[in-house]
């Protein structure tokens, strides 16, 4: 089979799939459609035709992942840039504001409030997701809690604790 006839052969069978799957990346009909153009361009220049086959079908995983490479590559290229000058700019010493760092350690304190104010489960479900870095399945592995009642009351306790924040704070 030829780049050509792969192509052809893509078209007429995956094109509607291509074409959601592109709009659900860009939310634009336009955006969606150059999308799917640019990627029958780029399997015009696949060397090995054989690395984007799947038996004799080409593989949807490999036309997904290409469809995201292209439109993450178009993100990145309209990416306005600032333009670099030669001078470096600094901020005054004097116009460094000190209170940002009081208000930090201010959201600190309120925070750790909050938590000897939670109730025990809540408080040290969320010390040891953050402090020692578990995740919900690992935490479900260890206790034998689900994981919607651990991801319930995670939600819980940090609601609870971001409200006792910004009202005190």
């Amino acid at each position: 089979m030829t780049n050509s006839e792969l192509v052809e052969h893509t078209y007429h069978k995956h094109n509607t799939w291509l074409y959601q799957v592109s709009y659900n990346f860009t939310s634009d009909k336009d955006s969606a459609e150059e999308l799917v153009q640019e990627l029958y361009l780029k399997m015009m220049e696949i060397k090995d035709i054989n690395k984007i086959m799947f038996k004799e079908d080409v593989n949807l995983f490999y036309l997904y992942k290409m469809l995201r490479s292209i439109y993450l590559n178009g993100i990145k290229r309209s990416k306005p840039s600032l333009p670099l000058d030669d001078e470096i700019y600094e901020l005054p010493a004097d116009s460094y504001d000190y209170g940002a760092d009081n208000a930090f350690e201010q959201m600190v304190q309120l925070t750790n409030e909050a938590l000897d104010t939670e109730y025990w489960f809540g408080k040290e479900l969320l010390r040891v997701y953050i402090e020692e870095n578990h995740s919900i399945q690992s935490l479900h592995n260890a206790t034998g809690i689900s994981n919607s009642t651990i991801w319930t009351q995670l939600q819980k306790t940090k609601k609870y604790v971001k409200e006792y924040v910004n009202k005190n704070m």
